[in-house]
């Protein structure tokens, strides 16, 4: 269970304010993790930028993706996880590459960034999720949790949790499985305990510094 001063919602038509306000948590909480730093091609201060592109590109567009998020008493976003739906791939129309100004994004990175992100984004990751998940085209056949986020000052409180309690409820509509992955490997018990099933974990290679993802899918019929 969740503090008690925390609130969880799901939020159906999130504003451009709000999806900043996901981009302060992601920055907080992202900083150091070796895949961000791989997707920046190396440049720390761009994870906000990332995490914009990506939150953007979801939560902006109407009929994409589900937000949930926390709030404490003072009204402070304090964690979100953030999916897109069966049938919806992250910034893959024109609508989603416009709201989440990928491009603009990707104009920052250096030539080696911008390869390695077109490669890892298009290619890599998605290739590893559908081998080690088992779905062909995962990220498109799922209920895929693109992002999971808690303030750590709100971490190991039952925040996520609380947020995947409703996620698991939105799921079991669709009728599709969830699945995410996760870039810690603190997070692999987290994910295992709240019932989903752990599907091993793979190095990914970069020209900055390898890192890992472990992957995760739940069967969504027994929420219904």
């Amino acid at each position: 269970m969740a503090p008690s001063n925390v609130t969880i919602e799901f939020v159906e038509q999130p504003t451009e304010s709000l999806t900043e306000e996901c981009v302060a948590v992601f920055s907080s909480v992202m900083g150091a993790d070796p895949c961000s730093i791989a997707l920046t091609g190396g440049d720390l201060s761009l994870i906000p930028s990332l995490g914009r592109t990506i939150a953007r590109s979801i939560a902006l567009c109407p009929g994409v993706g589900h937000l949930y998020i926390a709030r404490d008493d003072a009204g402070d976003l304090i964690g979100f996880t953030l999916f897109t739906l069966p049938g919806q791939l992250m910034g893959s129309t024109k609508e989603q590459q416009v709201a989440g100004k990928i491009n603009e994004y990707l104009a920052t990175l250096s030539p080696e960034g911008q390869a390695y992100f077109a490669e890892a984004m298009a290619k890599d990751v998605p290739k590893a999720n559908d081998e080690m998940i088992g779905i062909k085209d995962t990220e498109r056949e799922t209920y895929w949790c693109n992002m999971a986020m808690v303030h750590k000052d709100y971490q190991g409180k039952g925040v996520a949790k609380a947020m995947f309690q409703l996620a698991f409820k939105e799921a079991a509509k669709t009728g599709a499985t969830m699945a995410l992955t996760t870039t810690n490997i603190i997070n692999v018990p987290i994910y295992e305990k709240i019932g989903f099933k752990y599907h091993g974990e793979k190095t990914m290679p970069s020209p900055w510094l390898d890192w890992k993802m472990w992957f995760f899918s739940r069967d969504t019929q027994s929420e219904k």
